[in-house]
């Protein structure tokens, strides 16, 4: 039952929302789905360069929702969905559930190449908006203590990621406004080894409040300039959105879901009506059965049936109504002119005309656009309930990169930046040394070839001339001649480690991976001599399946002891070990000895 304060908090909403909507022009009646443009129709019938297979999966206690996104051979983008029942007795924990699922997938897309999304239910994430501080470096971390600041969560045992979604002036100071999001760490890995044991790989785990941002995006939903409202209808809870200015602007996850509605159902069934009122059919004994009544109505007029989900739907209406309050009396956002619904009972007629009548607003099911199925989508189109039911999962499968995806999140994407610009520092370095390798060794030739073009006309000035040699001649030539060998011979040691490293650059294969090469020269005493040895040491790994480690290395030390510039490779370290990325390599030390020139 109501309370005084909640009929009275009603009434001041629905002022508002009224009082704003006076205010404005009139609009001409709201479609459920927008119908597409003379311009966007030739746009689908043109050819895509680049067409993304996606599938969209939705798991729920009693079904599995699946759609996948193709496109024709126009590029035209299609959409194919099923929902399926779970056979009795399997659940999403039941050792039975991979192998199902593996067969809806397979149905699905037979190639196996599409890209899978599953979207958490509401109860198991959070979203809000939070402004951060435009910053040139470290941004993630000004969105992760911005975002623990409005609200406290555990780091192990949520996953957490952001999107920017506008840069605002805040009393004169810039800063950028983030949407924040968090899933449960359970939930997502549960997700990840059911799909694991079914033979598939997921690349996407998101929240419904994205798959509006999807269904926004590709306008499947059309509010215009004007503010609106979405409600997504979980299992056991529900998700608002309050959108406006083209972006989320509050959002709640609400306890009041399909089961507080079949839960509604079967009590006020067993107290109001009996089994020879509805032909037979005994009361609901459990969700699933009641499910079933609110699908097929069971003998039940639609009046009677809203009677017995009413108390359920009230409390939804009621939450939806404290929602817009929040939003438009406390955060000053505009007064959402339409409600957007999908998920859950959404195929339920009249559902629209009550949220209208409560609210005081349009109430719109999204559905499906007929031209987004593909030729022989009959049964779909003729089946109300399971096309409205697929449409959740429908913007799913829209997902893109701005979609925030939590098996790849901001710390993820950071560390990937990170990666490239060392890597690309590593390629200009290597460019560099390149480079002036590269001058070093012209310099070097041009000078050696000035010495052949004097040492030519030298010869060719003795040829005409006979002059009288002394022994001091003798011995000045002789000196100048060790001096000139000498020159060479540096010029020789000083390009021997450039040498060194095109052998190794010629030698190294695909599968080893070289992390640092350092070159040492140690002066080895031996009775009266002195030995000049350099040392050349190399650290890496081999990428390869494990029982071919040894085998890989092996063949690379072979290669290393026929190459002329080496002597005797030798291995200092070897042993397994795991990169960041969690891949296993072999990792090793090599010492080489280099031939004195």
């Amino acid at each position: 039952m109501a309370t005084e304060k909640d009929i009275s908090s009603t009434e001041k909403l629905l002022k508002v929302i009224r009082s704003s909507s006076s205010d404005r022009e009139k609009t001409p009646p709201a479609e459920g789905t927008r119908k597409p443009g003379f311009w966007e129709q030739i746009k689908h019938r043109l050819p895509s360069a680049k067409s993304r297979r996606i599938i969209g999966v939705e798991i729920f206690r009693d079904s599995v929702n699946i759609v996948f996104k193709t496109r024709d051979k126009y590029g035209r983008r299609l959409f194919r969905g099923s929902r399926t029942a779970l056979p009795e007795g399997v659940d999403i924990t039941h050792p039975n559930f991979p192998s199902f699922l593996k067969a809806q997938l397979r149905n699905a897309d037979p190639s196996g190449k599409a890209e899978i999304w599953v979207c958490l239910a509401p109860s198991k994430g959070e979203t809000w908006n939070v402004l951060v501080p435009k910053v040139k470096s470290g941004l993630t971390n000004a969105v992760y203590w911005s975002a623990r600041k409005e609200k406290s969560f555990d780091e192990s045992e949520y996953y957490f990621d952001y999107r920017i979604t506008d840069e605002v002036n805040e009393k004169g100071i810039q800063k950028l406004a983030a949407r924040v999001s968090i899933a449960s760490a359970g939930e997502i890995s549960l997700y990840k080894k059911i799909f694991s044991e079914a033979g598939y790989s997921l690349k996407g785990i998101s929240l419904p409040g994205f798959v509006f941002e999807n269904l926004f995006a590709n306008r499947w939903i059309d509010p215009g300039d004007q503010a609106c409202a979405a409600l997504y209808i979980g299992e056991d809870s529900s998700y608002i959105e309050i959108r406006g200015r083209g972006t989320a602007l509050f959002n709640r996850v609400i306890k009041t879901g399909r089961d507080s509605i079949l839960d509604s159902l079967i009590m006020e069934y067993s107290q109001q009506v009996s089994a020879e009122d509805v032909s037979g059919i005994p009361p609901p004994r459990d969700r699933q059965e009641a499910a079933e009544i609110l699908r097929r109505h069971a003998g039940l007029s639609d009046e009677k049936l809203f009677g017995m989900i009413q108390p359920a739907l009230e409390r939804l209406a009621r939450q939806l109504e404290r929602t817009i309050d929040h939003s438009v009396n406390v955060l000053q956002n505009p007064a959402p002119e339409r409600i957007y619904i999908c998920g859950g009972i959404s195929p339920l007629a009249g559902l629209s005309d009550f949220f209208s009548q409560q609210m005081g607003l349009e109430a719109v099911i999204i559905d499906i656009p007929e031209q987004d199925l593909p030729a022989g989508s009959e049964d779909l189109l003729a089946d109300r309930h399971q096309r409205l039911s697929l449409v959740s999962t429908t913007g799913l499968a829209m997902s893109s990169q701005n979609t925030v995806n939590f098996l790849h999140t901001a710390l993820d994407r950071d560390r990937g930046k990170q990666a490239l610009r060392n890597a690309n520092l590593v390629a200009v370095m290597c460019a560099l040394l390149f480079v002036a390798t590269g001058i070093w060794w012209w310099s070097a030739r041009h000078e050696l070839e000035q010495a052949r073009v004097e040492t030519a006309a030298l010869e060719k000035r003795l040829e005409q001339f006979t002059p009288q040699l002394t022994q001091e001649d003798l011995a000045e030539m002789a000196g100048k001649f060790r001096e000139k060998n000498h020159e060479l011979s540096r010029y020789s040691r000083n390009l021997y480690p450039v040498a060194a490293l095109k052998e190794i650059s010629r030698i190294t294969p695909e599968s080893i991976k070289l992390l640092a090469v350092r070159l040492e020269n140690a002066n080895r005493a031996s009775g009266r001599s002195r030995e000049k040895a350099s040392v050349l040491t190399l650290e890496g790994f081999v990428r390869s399946e494990p029982s071919l480690y040894e085998t890989r290395l092996t063949g690379y030390l072979l290669q290393l002891r026929r190459s002329p510039v080496f002597k005797n490779p030798s291995v200092v370290k070897s042993g397994e070990d795991t990169l960041d990325s969690g891949e296993n390599v072999y990792r090793f030390t090599l010492n080489i000895k280099l031939l004195q020139v």
